[in-house]
């Protein structure tokens, strides 16, 4: 049986958001007159020397975001410290809550779905470093897999097919070659095996 597909376990990027501190020095507060940024809104950028991370290039930007009344919110984007974007996360009173999107290291796309009460809901997208999907995940309100959970070979044929019920596997987990011929199928019913057939 496969585990149960919960979000705790797939979303792993937004962990990294925890760590930097929000220094004074590098924030700077907008407001009044400025339509876009209204008053109690805070534009801050966070540089190397102040993301607690000594690797860190210290006058490259780390991230930026607004805060309003001293919570994050809205848009907040990390950087790599090659200055290429890390993520795109959105933010609802200092939580993620929203949209995100996850970069590596060259600036391409590996990730992105969307993250409410800390778990992912909706759909769950990874990409091959090739831009191809990789993973194509469904979760429910709670962040319990439900539905069609596709998952491919780089060439961007399918890989594997599954139904999920309440996080565990239903019907039929079909297993392809990069050629797209069936290898295996495994029937479950409520995450238990019933049959399997190569």
């Amino acid at each position: 049986m496969l585990a149960p597909m919960n979000s705790t376990r797939i979303f792993f990027g937004l962990l990294l958001l925890s760590g930097s501190t929000l220094s004074t020095a590098s924030t700077s507060m907008v407001g009044g007159d400025d339509p876009t940024h209204p008053e109690g809104t805070a534009h801050v950028v966070i540089l190397g020397k102040d993301s607690g991370i000594e690797a860190f290039p210290s006058d490259a930007i780390y991230e930026e975001g607004d805060l309003v009344d001293g919570e994050r919110n809205g848009l907040w984007s990390r950087f790599h410290s090659n200055g290429n974007l890390r993520s795109e996360i959105h933010y609802a009173s200092g939580q993620p809550f929203g949209d995100y999107r996850l970069y590596d290291a060259d600036g391409n796309l590996y990730e992105e779905g969307r993250w409410e009460y800390s778990m992912n809901v909706g759909s769950l997208r990874r990409y091959w470093p090739n831009g191809s999907i990789q993973q194509l995940l469904a979760f429910d309100a709670n962040g319990v897999g439900q539905g069609q959970q596709r998952y491919f070979h780089d060439n961007g044929q399918l890989e594997m097919l599954v139904e999920l019920v309440d996080g565990q596997e239903s019907g039929d987990l079909i297993r392809l070659d990069r050629e797209g011929r069936v290898q295996s199928r495994t029937t479950y019913s409520t995450g238990h095996i019933v049959q399997r057939s190569h």
